[in-house]
């Protein structure tokens, strides 16, 4: 069985040789790319004194300036950093020539005027809505497809106000569900501890642009602009530096327990490799 242990060592040591070239486990460079939603000519939800597309951005650019600022060893990408309309298949594209580790999307939400009290932030996810009011969260942020000219071609037949349309959710299998799942619990762990919001909750609905994206990804509504006081604070320079203080603090948390990963990865091939050179002595 010796004359194998040089060949397994060789695997080995390529293996670890590999890991170090790429800049090492710890090295490696982390990509997240930030997603302001919709922007242009689509301003997405509206209140009385603004537009989701302004919120949605102001948020994003501070999230991005704080990792930028406090991570040299992460890499910001932003999907836009003006006032632009991207399509959403566009914003999954970014994410994915990045070969980001993280998608983040950054969303406000809304509802009809007797509802107009209700408040707070809440994390979500890919997957099937379970509930009528999940899908109609998704179908409010699939809409953006409309105001592309080819969206029919572009999503396949997909109408983001047919129900119908949602079924394919069922049936898919997302890879990086539990990281998704897990960075979205401590967006609304920060949420409600750090930045005392109402916690509304983490959820799961049918969004394309998650759906597009090859990577963990989270979308997060902000709170609700249909709610007058929730939007002042939404505009407000407290409100929008506090929720992004408390997205940063939850990606910091994700990004060192995936570093906590990689090193004991690291340090597995190691030992392996300590227990293959000995053995073929």
């Amino acid at each position: 069985m010796k004359r194998f242990i040089p060949y397994i060592t060789g695997i080995c040591f390529g293996l670890l040789f590999t890991l170090i070239g790429t800049g090492s486990i710890e090295a490696q460079t982390f990509v997240v790319v930030i997603d302001a939603g919709h922007g242009g000519h689509d301003p997405g939800a509206s209140g009385k004194i603004s537009h989701e597309k302004d919120i949605n951005l102001n948020v994003a650019l501070r999230l991005g300036k704080l990792i930028r600022n406090n991570c040299p060893e992460v890499k910001v990408i932003y999907t836009r950093e003006k006032d632009l309309f991207i399509p959403l298949d566009q914003r999954a594209e970014i994410a994915n020539n990045a070969r980001a580790d993280l998608f983040i999307s950054i969303h406000t939400n809304s509802l009809p005027g007797d509802q107009s009290r209700i408040s707070g932030a809440s994390t979500w996810t890919l997957g099937l809505a379970k509930s009528d009011e999940n899908l109609e969260v998704a179908k409010r942020e699939n809409a953006v497809i409309l105001y592309e000219k080819d969206y029919q071609t572009r999503y396949a037949g997909f109408n983001p106000n047919s129900s119908e349309s949602y079924i394919i959710f069922e049936f898919m299998q997302d890879k990086n569900m539990s990281q998704s799942v897990h960075l979205a619990t401590l967006v609304q762990k920060e949420f409600h501890q750090t930045c005392r919001r109402t916690d509304r909750g983490v959820h799961q609905a049918g969004f394309l642009v998650l759906k597009a994206s090859a990577m963990p990804g989270i979308l997060i509504e902000l709170g609700f602009i249909s709610n007058p006081e929730e939007e002042k604070y939404l505009n407000s320079e407290k409100g929008s530096q506090t929720l992004a203080n408390g997205i940063y603090r939850a990606f910091l948390t994700y990004k060192k327990e995936q570093e906590k990963r990689r090193h004991s990865i690291e340090e597995d091939i190691n030992n392996q490799t300590s227990i293959n050179v000995n053995n073929s002595n």
